[in-house]
C-alpha cells in the first residue's frame, strides 16, 4: 500500500497550454492597409497611362494687344501629351513663354480632361537701345521691331544696367512731371555719364556724380525762371558745383540775369 501511495504521489499531470486569441481587429487592420496600398499603386499606374484621361482641351484667357491666341496654342500643342497627370507642364510653360510678347503663363488642370493657360503680357514702358523693349521690373524682351509701340521713351546703357537705369528712369519721371516736363531719351554712357533728353528737346547733362542731386537742382532753377526760355534751349549743362551753363539754339541766346 506504501509503494501504492508513493508511485501515486510521483504522478505528473500534463498542463494544456492555453491557446492565444487571434488579434482579429489586427489582422483585419493590415489586410485592408495592404489591399490599400496595392490599389493605390494600381490607380498610379493607371493614371499615368498615356491613353488613360488624355487630355482634349486647351483654353486661354488674358488681355491681348500683342500676343496672338492661335499662335500661342499652335506652339504649346506639341507638349500637350500624355494623361492629365503626367502631361508636362513644366515644358508647355516654356513653351509658350518663348513667344516674345509672353511675360508669364499659368497652367491649371481641369478635370477630368483640359487645360487652362492664363497669359500675362509683357508691357513696355521704354524701348531699349535698337532691338529691345525694357518692362516696368527693367527686364528686357525682344519683339519684331514692327511690333514696337509708338512714342516710348528710349533708354540706354552699357550691359547689364538695364534694371538700374529703368528704376531711375520711374523715379526721374515722376519728378519731373511735376513741372510739366517729360522724358524722351535717358541714358549713361560707359563712364556711367547721364544724359537726359526731355520732351521739349532740351538735354540735360548730369555728369557721373550727384547726378540726383544735379537733376533736383535742375528742377529748381526751370521752376525759377528757366522754363521762360524753353523753346531757345539746346542743352543744360548742370555738371557744375554750384551753377550750370546754357548752350542755346541758332540765334537764340538770352540774358538770364535777374531770371533765375
Amino acid at each position: 500500500m506504501a509503494k501504492a501511495m508513493k508511485r501515486r504521489g510521483a504522478t505528473r499531470k500534463p498542463v494544456r497550454k492555453q491557446r492565444q486569441a487571434i488579434a482579429w481587429n489586427v489582422l483585419l487592420r493590415n489586410i485592408f492597409m495592404l489591399t490599400g496600398l496595392v490599389l493605390f499603386a494600381t490607380s498610379i499606374v493607371w493614371l499615368n497611362q498615356d491613353d488613360t484621361l488624355p487630355i482634349l482641351h486647351v483654353t486661354v484667357d488674358g488681355k491681348f494687344e500683342h500676343v496672338n491666341k492661335g499662335k500661342l496654342v499652335k506652339s504649346v500643342m506639341p507638349y500637350v501629351s500624355g494623361s492629365f497627370i503626367s502631361v508636362d507642364v513644366a515644358k508647355l510653360r516654356e513653351a509658350g513663354e518663348s513667344a516674345p510678347w509672353v511675360k508669364q503663363i499659368q497652367v491649371q488642370r481641369r478635370w477630368p480632361d483640359s487645360l487652362h493657360l492664363i497669359v500675362e503680357e509683357q508691357n513696355a514702358i521704354a524701348a531699349w537701345g535698337q532691338y529691345a523693349l525694357v518692362n516696368k521690373e527693367g527686364e528686357l524682351f525682344y519683339p519684331a521691331k514692327k511690333t514696337f509701340p509708338k512714342g516710348l521713351v528710349q533708354l540706354d546703357g552699357p550691359e547689364g544696367t538695364n534694371i538700374m537705369i529703368t528704376k531711375r528712369y520711374v523715379s526721374m519721371k515722376d519728378k519731373l512731371l511735376k513741372v510739366g516736363l517729360g522724358i524722351k531719351q535717358l541714358k549713361i554712357d560707359k563712364r556711367r555719364s547721364w544724359l537726359l533728353k526731355l520732351n521739349n528737346d532740351i538735354t540735360v547733362k548730369l555728369g557721373r556724380a550727384d547726378s540726383e542731386q544735379r537733376l533736383n537742382r535742375f528742377i529748381a532753377v526751370y521752376k525759377a525762371g528757366l522754363n521762360q526760355f524753353n523753346t531757345k534751349i539746346n542743352t543744360v549743362d548742370m555738371r557744375y558745383t554750384n551753377g550750370l551753363a546754357v548752350n542755346w539754339k541758332s540765334g537764340s541766346q538770352s540774358d538770364l540775369n535777374g531770371a533765375v
